[in-house]
């Protein structure tokens, strides 16, 4: 999976929160900064009450918090300065200080649908009229308490994940954070920006499952999936190698795709498999519908489950009008999101 490699704090916290900032802050509040910079807006001119931020994530900050917690049951208590970076709103509440936002903020947490869900909560703000400009994404980190629990679980592959692939045997885990500007159309277009894609729809859905585990029946999120994929060039997956997941997700596409052949691929066999994973996938479908290259999916050996037309190797080229991304989390928590071209 994707590890992000050390980032210097002064080039993205330039206020004096950069003493105190933990890690997935740290992630958080440099993908807005580079969506800000990407969109040609410039954060001291935006009006902070009509700039909203929502951010996904399914495991907030794991590593302070487990130090914190090992001095606390080690030793007592300990530096309360701490304490703020552990609640999980605080990527959520340094971006937005950093930044100066104070208009509409959420930080969402769905499992492994986290990034998706925000974003779809950035574009209901939007078409509220609540906020003129949306930083929408998520963030997340690698742990080691998590990692070990995962593992123990039988979760993580015990080799290369390979989504989508019959003989996987588990997901990798990763860390990174992406963030999407979203603005109504008009508004970036009479501001010159580049308009990458236009989400023009999505769909938060709870389908019968375990609480901590995934859909037995794909019916239900084939539904869910039918009125987004009906025209779709490119799904960008869900699936990690988890064979139970991407069992689920391959008879669901099938069933949603009827007779139409339509390109599938995942970006968890790069970067790993994490909550804020659907951020990146989302930014890799933007990117797939302006430039027409679609991402392979990395440690798939073909033929792929259920016979679907999966692109391995290497990036294909292709015309993506639609591109949706399938959000899907255990519990049962469907939040597909529908981009197309602008």
């Amino acid at each position: 999976g994707g590890e992000v490699p050390p980032i210097a704090v002064a080039d993205v916290a330039r206020s004096a929160i950069g003493r105190r900032i933990d890690w997935v802050s740290l992630l958080a509040l440099a993908a807005c900064r580079l969506a800000l910079e990407d969109a040609g807006l410039d954060p001291a001119r935006l009006a902070p009450a009509r700039t909203a931020l929502g951010l996904g994530s399914a495991w907030g900050n794991l590593r302070e918090t487990t130090v914190f917690l090992d001095r606390l049951f080690a030793r007592g208590a300990g530096n309360p300065l701490l304490f703020p970076n552990l609640v999980f709103n605080a990527p959520l509440s340094y971006a937005s200080i950093e930044l100066g936002i104070t208009g509409p903020t959420a930080m969402v947490a769905a499992q492994e649908a986290s990034g998706e869900a925000a974003i779809a909560w950035g574009a209901d703000v939007i078409e509220d009229d609540a906020a003129d400009v949306c930083l929408a994404g998520g963030a997340e980190e690698l742990g080691p308490v998590v990692h070990q629990v995962l593992r123990e679980t039988g979760v993580t592959t015990s080799g290369v994940p390979r989504p989508l692939d019959p003989a996987a045997d588990g997901a990798c885990l990763g860390e990174g954070a992406a963030v999407l500007v979203l603005e109504p159309l008009a508004r970036a277009r009479a501001r010159g920006a580049k308009v990458y894609a236009r989400l023009s729809a999505s769909s938060g859905r709870a389908v019968p499952a375990p609480v901590h585990g995934w859909p037995r029946d794909p019916a239900p999120v084939a539904e869910t999936l039918r009125p987004l994929v009906r025209d779709a060039d490119l799904v960008m997956a869900a699936a990690s190698g988890n064979p139970a997941l991407d069992a689920l997700e391959a008879a669901a596409l099938t069933a949603a795709f009827g007779e139409r052949r339509v390109l599938v691929t995942s970006v968890r066999g790069t970067i790993g498999d994490f909550g804020a994973v659907g951020a990146l996938a989302a930014a890799a479908a933007v990117l797939a519908v302006d430039s027409g290259l679609v991402p392979p999916t990395l440690g798939l050996v073909p033929p792929a489950r259920a016979g679907l037309d999966v692109v391995v190797g290497r990036a294909r080229r292709a015309p993506v009008r639609v591109a949706v991304v399938d959000g899907l989390a255990r519990g049962g928590f469907c939040c597909p999101l529908r981009l197309e071209a602008a």
